[in-house]
Formats: C-alpha cells, structure tokens, sequence
C-alpha cells in the first residue's frame, strides 16, 4: 500500500470543509448547560473538541467513577483509587452482563485524577498530588495488562475484595503469583525490582517505594482457566509469555486506513509503547481473530498459552506484536439496488412511485420537528426521488425532490420550529429543543444517536447531490454540517468537530450513548441505522466529488457491518460467541453494551422491535448486513413467527422484507397487502428492495 493512500488515525488529509459552524448557521451558538468538567479532564485537552461517544466516555461525565471497558478488563479511576475488574459473566435468558468485583485496588491515598491523554485507541488518567503528577494510568484497549507507572518514588498498596491465599516471588525480586480465594491467579510485576508482600488478609504492599511500572495480569480464573481450544490453561507457561512481555508497555495505538481500486481496504493498527521498548501482549476480539494473520515467523505471533479471558462479547486470544494489519473486500455498492429491474417491476414500480410522490406534503410545518423521525421523513422523500430517477419517472422524481428541498431547507436555515445550533461546549450540531432538555429528542442534546439522526440528513443531501446538484452546491456548507458533526474524518484540518465521534476503533462499531453515564457503560441498538449513516456519508463523500472521504468512510462501514454481523447477528459470521442460555430462542442481540448483550429495545420489548430495528431503513447497503445464508437459516426459527405475532403492520413488513434475500417471490405476495409502512419507509421502496435484492 502505498503512503500515498494510507489515511492515518488522525483520518484523511482533506476534511469535509473547515468552514465555521458559527458563520454557517448565521450566529446560531449556545453552550450547553451539561459542562466538561476540569476536574476530570486535563483543561489543556479542552481546547479541542472533546469526544461524546468514546468508549471511555465515562471518564468524562457525571462524577467519573462509573467502569470502563478496556477489554478483558473493566476498570474504574476515582481520587484516591483505580480499581481492576476481571469480569465474570451473569447470564440470563435475555441478557449476559459482566459482573463487577473489586478484584484489585490501586490505593492512590491523597490523590485527584483527571483525563491528561486520548487518541483513538486509548486514554491516559493522571493522578496528582497537590498538582504534582505521582502516577499515570495507560488504559489501552486489548492491553493484557493493567498498568500503573509511579512518576515519582512510592510504595505500592494494593488490596482486593478476595482473600489473598498465597503471594509468592516468581522470577526474582520485583514479580510475585498471587492466588486469591476466588480461585484467580494473577501476576504483578514492579518495575525495578521491587519486591512485594502480603500485609493483610486482602492487602499487598512494596518493600521499598516502587518508580516506574506496576504491571498487573490475571493468569487464571477459576473455572474460567481455559484457552480458547477449551484446555486447562497452563499457569506455568502462561505466566511466562505474561513476563516475557512485561517491559513492553502500551501507551496508546494509531490506526490506518488505505483503500485501492480493486475494491479492497487494509487496516492497520499500530500500538505504541513507552519508550518504543518492544512487542507488546494484546488481546484480540473474535473479529479481530477472523481477519488477523498472525503467526510464528511473522510480525504478529497468536499467544494461546495466555488464558483466553471472558468478555461479553466472546472470548479474546492473545496476540503479541506492534502491528495489526488486515484486509476486507469492500463489496459494490452505490445509489441503485444489487440486481437491476426487469420490465415488469418497472412498470409496477411506476404505479407505486407516482402514488408515493403524490402523497408528499407541500406543507413542512405539519412534519416531525424532531431530528430524528424528520430525518427519516425526508430520507423517504429521497429515496423515492431517487427510485423515480432510476424507473425515468422524471415527474414523480421531480415532485419527490422538490418535496425534500422544501422540507429541509426551514433546518438549514434555522426558521423551523427546533432550530438547531452549534454547541460550543462540546462542539457539536444539535436541536434547540435537545439543548434545551436533555431528555428531548432522544437525548440530542447530550448527543445520544447523533449518526442515527444525522445519518438521515446525509441520506437526503447524498440523493439531492445526485438529482439537483445546483440545489445543493450553495447549500454545501450547511450539509456538511450534518457529516461533520457524527463523520469527521480529518479533525487535523476541521478541528470544530470530534474525530469520527461515534466509532470505536477497536471494537469495530459506533457508540450511540452520548453524554449519559451507565453501569455498563457504552451501548449501541440500531446497527443498521449507523451502517446507513456511512453509507450515507459515503454517497455524500461520492456525490460532491470528495473520493479521498469517500474511500475512508466506505472502509469503515466494512468495519461496522463486520461487527453487525459479528456481534449482534447470532449465528451469522460466528456462532460460539454467547452462551447457550442467552443464544437460544433468538437471533440477535437488541442492544449491545461495553459489558452486556441485551434481546431489548430502548423502546419496548416486542420482538419484532428488537429484530426490526437491526434491519430498518431498507437501501441498498441493506444487502451489507443482511446476507442470504444467515436470513434462510433464521426465517423458520425465528423471524416466521415473529412477522405472524407483530401487532403493527409496519413492523411485520419490516420483518418480512428481510426475507427477500432468500425469495422475492414469496416476500412481494407478503407484501403486496401491507398499506402501513414505517415512518422511513414507502410502498415503492419496499417494492424496490425486493425487486433488486441479490438472492
């Protein structure tokens, strides 16, 4: 791959536009009342924009002490304290959560921490004592250890809500195997050779005051003492791949995306570690393990004598190497369907069109004012405009287009009634109503699903970028607004927005929670909606002639939709990643958290809302996320009973055209009655969608 087409963690060398948030909404600002907080984040971070839906998003809002997930591993950083969890699972029939014990406590007595580091694969908390720093935290996602590195001389104390059962030296001064009565094994490591020992039922303390690195490992748990072959961990061996990769210590990591013509992307992953002193030992998801080559004699080498610790996302393998690199085939994908329409659909989907245009209201006061469901309302008007253009129905095209410019453009002026605004304080578009309130507008204004919202915008902006580009051309700023605020590839040259401020590079998928703290941390419901909000800025990207964002966005959609179909897919590209209490009776996961599976909605447990909502809105990067094999398999276990039982015939609709990539046939007769469509939906999209669907 050549440098010239490899675009860094820092996203693409072209940004969307760096024009002014203030100057394109015409002075239309506030600062949110909901405010960064200096006592949890260095105030030299806060003259950039400061990320809304970061894995690590629980550093930053409320009081700071709720966990995060840095995989295995879930840890809280509070004054005084940062405590390690080696999660154990809860599984029940309808969710499989982490369970949070204090298995250890860094005692930091007298000490305030706050946030002094983040890139897109970690964050760094600082703990000072009367402001001089005493102690870093390198939280690092993978990271097989939990590291502290004492900046100035002081004796480690460290205890645990088990028993400690035994503490002894192992490889000479400064290393110790600790069994607790839990039944867990864990390694410490200080640097400098510093011994440590027992000074209490539950306590360990330094000999001598200990500068440096404080390394922390579990080697076992229990009944959870497996590899990922299912054999009993060897703790004499696990321990010393554990050693052998003690002074590699991960900092922080980049990530790289380059793209080609061949219709191929590579992601590389590059950890950093202090004092660039090695390899380091990194623990990879299951869909990291699908694509990554790793292997005696190359740059990365698979670990198995390391425990394969339980996540609730699947079991992780470790890995040792600097670089993680792979590659996935970007499949076509563009405005029309996989299939094209033969005489008959068209002439059918003339009919439906006309009908669907006609239906149209001149009137916008009388839509949604919520970002949300006018986001889908005008998509709507899109999509149908652009199934119009396709069918050369150039006045139900132009209706459905004329429709969608006159709806959008009281938002992109700011005279509708929920005018939306740039919020100075976390730097971000939001709705008035939303700032106002923060339960308003699904949580907008603490930027809850801000790419479910917005992603829509972009949908429209994309088709009328396509259709009426003079329309748009003096409009571009202000829709670039939209792709900005959820999509910000280049936040070097557009420093107005977070970068990319929903996606996680590590686990592969967006974050949705925003600005409210939880238990379980971070959490994601609609996949199918974030895949659309890419899709859709990559139709944009493509659309205004930015190939550059184009190629970025559409490699991270890959991303998205590997992780969909990894994670909330049961049984699609894996099948052994939840337990079989919590995987039977079901086909997908409703909403995913940091550390938890949940079969529910945000908005009811019906079961046609919690599969709907993966599947909805239908366009063509449908066919991304729902594949044939998967859908055949589930539709008479599954998904037949749940489009019977739907109480709304829009939800069995949706249900129903999933199944369209198995038969057409048999899903336009289910369909061919259905008179109530979703709000983002229409008769001759859903006609469209299973006339093009590749069987």
């Amino acid at each position: 791959l050549s440098q010239q087409q490899a675009q860094s963690s820092r996203g693409c060398k072209l940004p969307w536009s760096t024009a002014d948030p203030q100057s394109v909404l015409n002075n239309r600002i506030a600062a949110n009342s909901f405010k960064v907080s200096k006592d949890l984040i260095d105030p030299c971070l806060i003259s950039q924009p400061v990320p809304t839906n970061t894995w690590w998003q629980n550093l930053l809002i409320e009081n700071g002490d709720q966990p995060v997930v840095t995989t295995p591993y879930m840890v809280r950083c509070i004054d005084n304290a940062m405590t390690v969890c080696a999660p154990t699972p809860l599984v029940q029939e309808n969710y499989v959560a982490s369970i949070w014990h204090d298995d250890w406590k860094f005692v930091l007595a007298g000490c305030q921490r706050r946030v002094s580091h983040f890139d897109p694969l970690s964050v760094t908390v600082a703990y000072y004592q009367n402001e001089t720093q005493v102690a870093t935290v390198p939280l690092v996602r993978g990271s097989a250890f939990v590291t502290v590195v004492f900046d100035v001389p002081r004796v480690l104390c460290l205890t645990t809500v088990h028993a400690i059962l035994s503490a002894d030296a192992c490889n000479g001064l400064g290393t110790a195997i600790i069994r607790l009565n839990s039944g867990a094994t864990w390694l410490v490591c200080c640097e400098g050779g510093v011994g440590l020992k027992q000074s209490a039922v539950s306590e360990l303390v330094s000999c001598a005051p200990v500068q440096g690195a404080v390394r922390l490992a579990m080697v076992s748990n229990g009944s959870s003492n497996a590899n990922l072959s299912g054999n009993a961990v060897d703790e004499q061996a696990a321990v010393k791949a554990l050693l052998s990769a003690r002074n590699a210590v991960p900092v922080g990591g980049n990530v790289s995306i380059g793209s080609d013509t061949d219709g191929e992307a590579t992601f590389t992953i590059d950890w950093m570690t202090r004092g660039n002193s090695g390899h380091p030992l990194m623990c990879a998801l299951p869909h990291h393990q699908m694509v990554l080559n790793a292997a005696e004699g190359t740059e990365l080498t698979w670990v198995d004598s390391v425990a394969a610790h339980w996540t609730s996302r699947g079991r992780v393998r470790a890995v040792l190497g600097s670089r993680w690199q792979w590659a996935e085939t970007l499949e076509p994908l563009g405005f029309s369907g996989q299939s094209p329409l033969n005489d008959a659909d068209t002439a059918h989907l003339c009919t439906l069109v006309a009908a669907d245009a006609q239906s149209l209201t001149d009137n916008p006061a009388t839509l949604p004012p919520d970002p949300y469901f006018f986001g889908k309302a005008v998509a709507r008007a899109a999509r149908i405009a652009l199934i119009a253009d396709e069918i050369g129905d150039a006045a139900s095209c132009d209706l459905a287009a004329s429709r969608a410019m006159q709806w959008l453009d009281p938002w992109l002026n700011g005279t509708n009634s929920n005018y939306l605004l740039f919020d100075t304080e976390w730097c971000g578009l939001v709705s008035q109503a939303g700032l106002s309130d923060p339960g308003a507008d699904f949580g907008q204004g603490r930027y809850n699903d801000h790419h479910f919202h917005y992603g829509y915008f972009v949908y429209a902006a994309a088709a009328l970028a396509k259709l009426r580009p003079d329309w748009v051309k003096p409009r571009i700023d202000a829709f670039d607004l939209f792709a900005r605020d959820y999509c910000n590839t280049a936040p070097t040259s557009d420093a107005h927005f977070p970068f990319m401020r929903c996606f996680d590079f590590y686990d592969g998928h967006s974050w949705a929670s925003g600005l409210f703290a939880f238990a379980d941390s971070r959490n994601q419901e609609s996949t199918s909606e974030a895949i659309n909000a890419y899709y859709a800025a990559y139709l944009y990207a493509a659309a205004t002639e930015r190939p550059e964002i184009a190629q970025y966005v559409r490699a991270v959609l890959q991303l998205e939709v590997r992780a969909a179909r990894t994670y909330w897919h049961l049984g699609d590209l894996t099948s052994s990643i939840y337990p079989e209490e919590y995987a039977h009776g079901k086909a997908v996961v409703g909403i995913l958290w940091s550390s938890k599976a949940d079969f529910a909605t945000f908005f009811g447990s019906n079961p046609e809302f919690v599969y709907g909502i993966q599947f909805l809105p239908y366009t063509p990067a449908s066919a991304l996320l729902l594949k044939r094999q998967w859908v055949a398999d589930i539709w008479p276990k599954f998904l037949c009973e749940v489009a019977e039982r739907s109480q709304s015939e829009s939800w069995r609709e949706i249900i129903h055209l999933a199944y369209a990539v198995v038969n057409k046939e048999q899903t336009a007769r289910w369909n061919k009655d259905i008179s109530s469509h979703d709000d983002g939906n229409s008769a001759s999209n859903s006609y469209y969608w299973i006339a093009t669907a590749a069987e």
